[in-house]
């Protein structure tokens, strides 16, 4: 699919997205079955329930539908990352603020190349995570996958 299409998508996507207050995390077109796959994955704080899915996917396909930006069959399909999807961005981290998280440092951080504890802040340069051992501060730099803790 062509950037201009993926652009005219995201364009229609984000005002829906953000008066439900999600944001889109990812947008991919693909050729699927003689149209268009479109999938979104979104994601807000506190997480995004089958329910906000299902409301977002009827208003999308409404506003898909009324602007033809497709131009033929296509089929819709919008979702969570998951809870095990890597945080990456700034904003990912952002999201997850008050989470548990798992991060792996490419610098041991004192003995340590793990550190594992509840997000406090997102600095400009680092985040702040609640430790059993106390407040750490860990720049953006070090880390090299992070992950949201899942709790069973």
């Amino acid at each position: 699919m062509d950037d201009t299409q993926r652009e005219a998508v995201r364009q229609l996507a984000e005002p829906i997205l953000a008066g439900a207050s999600a944001e889109l995390v990812e947008l991919n077109l693909h050729r699927h079955g003689g149209g268009t796959l479109v999938r979104l994955l979104v994601d807000k704080v506190g997480g995004v329930t089958i329910q906000d899915c299902a409301r977002l996917n009827q208003l999308l396909s409404q506003a898909l539908d009324e602007a033809d930006v497709i131009g033929e069959r296509y089929t819709l399909e919008v979702s969570s990352p998951g809870l095990d999807r890597p945080l990456v961005s700034r904003r990912d981290f952002e999201r997850a603020i008050g989470e548990d998280l798992d991060l792996q440092l490419s610098q041991p951080l004192g003995s340590s190349h793990q550190v594992t504890g509840q997000l406090l802040a997102v600095q400009p340069e680092a985040v702040v995570i609640s430790t059993i051992a106390g407040n750490v501060t860990v720049p953006m730099g070090s880390i090299q996958r992070a992950k949201k803790t899942v709790k069973w």
